[in-house]
């Protein structure tokens, strides 16, 4: 009975997590201050031994909790921020989240497989299905939440027109994780920006056009066009 008191259990940190701490810290010994600029994210990589995207993870991550701001084309800044118990929680939960580039990944594992099978497998109700996820979409420009929740439905009516029960059971777990925090504050921020929205809608309607057509071939190579571009938006500049 006592071990279950004294013992915490074990859990891997992830990367952007132990960059989130680190800057935590270096707040609380006040070798970062309020108004402090952070380095380029190339150099905060070197320093911290690890990749772009895990830093950028990082940045994304202390935007949400209010620890930085980014001031457009300027750089990273360290705001005022008090560590209140809510503060606390707010990391905790937010340390429980998917790393948005793995996410990725797994996507790109996953869905142009999917692809292949909706365009061999899907019936005339499954397109129209996916036909009204992206004319709502197109619908939706304008409004990034909107425009987001069309774009999770879009892909998992593609993941029902495969037609494959453990494919679609795991589309939809990696689409709930689509709705965390991390991953959302960094696609909002590629879809504010001004003819973003557009080419997606564009990207998106290449894969529905190789679907409708059953071009299985043409839909894994849209699919992975697609993903590969939202990585580049996110990840790489």
């Amino acid at each position: 009975e006592r071990s279950r008191t004294i013992f915490n259990k074990v859990r891997t940190q992830k990367v952007y997590a132990k960059i989130v701490e680190q800057i935590r810290n270096l707040i609380k010994e006040g070798k970062l201050k309020a108004g402090d600029k952070l380095p380029p994210e190339h150099v905060l990589a070197m320093n911290f031994g690890t990749s772009r995207p895990s830093v950028r993870e990082a940045l994304s991550a202390l935007e949400i909790l209010g620890i930085t701001e980014s001031r457009g084309g300027k750089g990273n800044f360290i705001k005022d921020k008090s560590m209140s118990s809510l503060y606390e929680q707010e990391i905790k939960e937010l340390e429980e989240e998917e790393s948005p580039f793995e996410l990725l990944e797994a996507r790109k594992a996953v869905e142009i497989e999917i692809a292949e099978l909706a365009a061999k497998k899907a019936t005339k109700e499954d397109i129209d299905a996916i036909y009204q996820c992206l004319q709502k979409m197109e619908g939706a420009i304008g409004n990034v939440p909107r425009m987001m929740e069309f774009d999770r439905k879009f892909h998992i009516s593609i993941a029902k027109a495969s037609h494959n029960n453990l494919l679609f059971s795991i589309m939809t777990y990696l689409n709930n994780l689509l709705k965390e925090k991390l991953w959302v504050n960094m696609k909002e921020k590629i879809l504010n920006l001004p003819g973003y929205p557009k080419r997606y809608l564009e990207e998106h309607t290449k894969i529905f056009n190789a679907i409708k057509n059953k071009d299985s071939k043409d839909a894994r190579k849209q699919v992975f066009h697609h993903l590969d571009s939202v990585e580049k938006d996110l990840f790489r500049d």
